[in-house]
């Protein structure tokens, strides 16, 4: 009685041995990041693309009331009014920061929950200096997302970033901008 225990407690130790294997194994593998970070046309990466809204007292910092100058840090703030700091912005994290030059033009069409037909907006990006860690806030501000929208958010969007040359250099899309594909194979 006593080795049918041992036995069985030795195949159970063994299979540990071999699930713990297996996960470690696993564990060290790297995966891709999602979504893809090079898409439609895309030559700059981006790692992530998300809507917040923002007050003005995010902006704050204690340099501002030294110089009372705007103090950014590592991230390039542009807004559809520049008068307004509360407002949507569309946070995007892209490395490397410098592969967006100079007059580049960022285009944001969005559908306003509370509006009929896609609004555009177009920002002028001004030259920022290179950093490892950086975003881009495209704020919506003022007119373009009022305050009675605080807690909304686009129904769809699209953005696209052009080089001065008028090269694409981003496009991302929300899931209901991408129109249905016409193979003829409509699911109801």
């Amino acid at each position: 009685m006593m080795s049918a225990r041992k036995k069985i407690a030795s195949k159970r130790a063994g299979t540990l041995c071999a699930l713990f294997a297996a996960a470690a194994f696993f564990a060290s593998c790297r995966v891709p990041p999602s979504p893809p970070s090079v898409a439609d046309g895309s030559t700059v990466p981006i790692e992530y693309a998300v809507f917040s809204w923002k007050d003005e007292k995010d902006f704050k910092r204690i340099s501002e009331y030294f110089t009372d100058e705007e103090n950014t840090g590592a991230n390039c703030v542009v807004r559809s009014d520049p008068a307004v700091r509360d407002g949507l912005y569309l946070i995007l994290g892209i490395r490397p920061f410098d592969s967006i030059p100079a007059g580049s033009k960022a285009e944001l069409r969005y559908f306003r929950p509370d509006k009929l037909g896609a609004q555009t907006q177009t920002f002028e990006l001004p030259e920022f200096s290179a950093a490892p860690v950086g975003e881009i806030r495209l704020g919506l501000t003022g007119a373009a997302w009022p305050k009675t929208l605080k807690r909304e958010r686009p129904t769809a969007w699209e953005l696209s970033v052009f080089a001065p040359d008028g090269a694409l250099l981003v496009r991302r899309r929300s899931f209901l901008w991408t129109p249905p594909a016409e193979d003829g194979n409509e699911e109801n």
